[in-house]
């Protein structure tokens, strides 16, 4: 809501056309429905076009812990359908400061490695190729809801932000206020400088990475990738999991579950040989200098 009022206020001077994507998934029952007719309900009263959409979340096959990156995989397709429908040259989204030293730290505790140190991304190209931009990323929560407070706007609540047995919430709830009061708000701006180094050698590291993925791609389906690893075997270890790493996010696979252990087995695989399962029903399998990957179906 921060986010819409604010760019509201510079519609005019920065020429803006602005268009409400709302996806309703259908995970809380009634409150996901009074929110959907919520924001639609605003958006007629201030003139901006709105859409929105609907999923029936009982027909995904996803088990509870990739339920979360499901949900956003689903939301994204929806954003980028509605932009192209409707000639949009970019999606906003209102991450926030508080959001990304959450991400970092769950990172961190999941030992996801460098590529999930460098956070939440300011901006990155969406599936549509067109930029997906996160101007808030720098701005606190408590500067929000203060903004909010200061223009009398009222806004929902996701009762669920309150249940600390997901891991997030947890964080939110739990771990972080503990840390503020142990280290004060060094926590937040520490985290946050770790995101903006990661961020910075993670960078470095995909424009070496890009061009080593794209020598060694024999075959690309969408269930299916063969590579010629060959010319992994001399490379800095680090780099080859880059390189998986984009390979997964090329492919639009499932990278919630992978850790840095899960990276590094499959870089294991692919220089020295063997076989392995991952998450997302994917395996991989190395003979002579070819490793092919396969993502089997969920029934």
């Amino acid at each position: 809501m921060a986010l819409l009022r604010g760019l509201l206020e510079l519609q005019e001077d920065r020429g803006l056309s602005l268009h409400v994507a709302h996806l309703n998934h259908k995970l809380r029952g009634p409150a996901s429905d009074a929110d959907a007719c919520w924001v639609k309900s605003f958006c007629e009263t201030l003139g901006v076009p709105v859409e929105i959409g609907t999923v029936d979340s009982t027909d995904w096959n996803s088990d509870q812990s990739a339920l979360e990156e499901t949900a956003r995989d689903i939301r994204h397709e929806f954003f980028n359908t509605t932009l192209i429908r409707e000639g949009c040259e970019a999606i906003v989204l209102a991450h926030s400061a508080d959001d990304q030293v959450e991400t970092v730290l769950h990172h961190i505790l999941r030992g996801t490695g460098m590529s999930g140190l460098r956070g939440i991304p300011w901006e990155r190209k969406s599936a549509s190729n067109r930029p997906l931009i996160r101007p808030m990323l720098g701005i606190r929560r408590e500067r929000i809801e203060a903004y909010l407070h200061e223009l009398g706007q009222d806004f929902c609540t996701d009762v669920t932000n309150a249940d600390a047995s997901m891991t997030r919430n947890w964080l939110r709830h739990e771990l972080l206020p503990q840390l503020r009061v142990r280290f004060g708000t060094r926590v937040d701006l520490s985290l946050t400088r770790l995101s903006e180094q990661a961020a910075e050698i993670e960078s470095a590291m995909v424009m070496l990475a890009d061009p080593l993925l794209d020598q060694a791609l024999l075959q690309t389906q969408t269930n299916t990738v063969r590579l010629h690893v060959g010319g992994f075997v001399d490379q800095p270890r680090h780099l080859v999991r880059t390189v998986f790493v984009q390979l997964w996010q090329r492919q639009r696979w499932p990278r919630q579950s992978m850790g840095f252990e899960e990276w590094d087995r499959l870089t294991e695989i692919a220089i020295k040989g063997g076989a392995g399962n991952f998450p997302g029903n994917i395996d991989a399998r190395r003979t002579t200098e070819r490793l092919m990957i396969l993502r089997q179906k969920s029934f």
